[in-house]
């Protein structure tokens, strides 16, 4: 139902209701309304404990989403649009229950004195600087050792006792771990709109080709593979072990590149290659914690939660 609002700068009709806004939408908008609480974007940062540049394309994604400049910067201060105030008011309910549940789900802190934590460079990127700042502020006594390294390698640094727990993308066998589920990703090929694809479409994929992925020691995860099928006769011209690297290449419209959402989405420029209706495989895969199978499950389930939460405002 759509409100009119009277902010305290003055009188502005708000043309946006609840039902206009998806979930993804509000997460962003709670960053936008940390950013005029605090005055700045680093400020509003450490609060959600994410990066700066993950609040500048939050912020970014946003306004190209509404339509609506929310946000004035002006030599280093920050101001409010009257559409941002409008629109935040009718959101600000959501952000309550949003707290709400967050405090009923709440794991408690458990005693640790020191943590060696691995990821893959693609997903520390996201969630490292929100996860440090975290996890000193709960335990400013904890000892923290972090690894950044392909799942393959940190699943084995895991079983020798090298990592107390790592974020991985899913693989076909965890049965010698304690894993829990933080979110789903999925693969798709991304490009820039100056690209020529964007005029060529799918199709174009066969002259052009598109980058990959390179396999490791151990192959390609077999979400992956069951992804890269679909394309057929299409094969990579770039293979690189960087998903990061193929964003930027991709970004810079050199190239096509299979990149997952999560990652893509860091870029503003980049789109979706719109891929054939039957093409069914979509490269859905999970990110999991994992840890030792004899481990205690409140640690692993303290560091679940926190890198669910900070994964979940991206």
């Amino acid at each position: 139902m759509q409100q009119d609002i009277l902010p305290k700068c003055g009188r502005v009709v708000c043309s946006i209701s609840m039902r206009d806004l998806n979930v993804d939408q509000i997460k962003k908008l709670f960053v936008l309304d940390l950013i005029i609480q605090t005055g700045s974007l680093k400020k509003a940062a450490l609060q959600a404990k994410v990066s700066p540049s993950a609040v500048s394309q939050s912020l970014s994604s946003l306004e190209r989403s509404l339509g609506k400049t929310l946000l004035i910067r002006d030599k280093g201060l920050v101001s409010p649009t009257q559409d941002a105030l409008a629109i935040l008011e009718v959101v600000r309910p959501a952000f309550d229950a949003f707290d709400r549940l967050r405090d009923l789900n709440n794991t408690p802190v458990p005693k640790m004195t020191w943590l060696n934590f691995g990821t893959y460079e693609s997903i520390a990127i996201d969630i490292l600087p929100g996860l440090v700042h975290s996890l000193r502020e709960k335990m400013p006594s904890l000892k923290l050792g972090l690894r950044i390294s392909r799942t393959s390698n940190l699943l084995t640094m895991v079983r020798k006792g090298e990592l107390c727990s790592a974020l991985i993308s899913e693989v076909d066998d965890l049965s010698r771990f304690y894993s829990k589920e933080v979110c789903v990703d999925r693969l798709g090929v991304f490009i820039s709109p100056h690209h020529v694809l964007n005029q060529l479409g799918w199709k174009g994929l066969e002259k052009i080709g598109y980058g990959s992925l390179a396999p490791g020691k151990d192959g390609l995860p077999r979400y992956y593979m069951k992804y890269a099928r679909q394309l057929g006769q299409i094969r990579p011209f770039v293979l690189s072990d960087s998903f990061e690297a193929l964003r930027a290449a991709a970004a810079a419209g050199t190239l096509a590149a299979v990149l997952p959402h999560r990652v893509a989405s860091r870029a503003d420029d980049l789109i979706e290659l719109t891929p054939p209706r039957d093409q069914k495989e979509n490269g859905r895969h999970r990110l999991l914690i994992v840890s030792q199978i004899n481990c205690d499950p409140n640690e692993n389930d303290f560091v679940a939660e926190e890198t669910a939460r900070l994964l979940a405002r991206r």
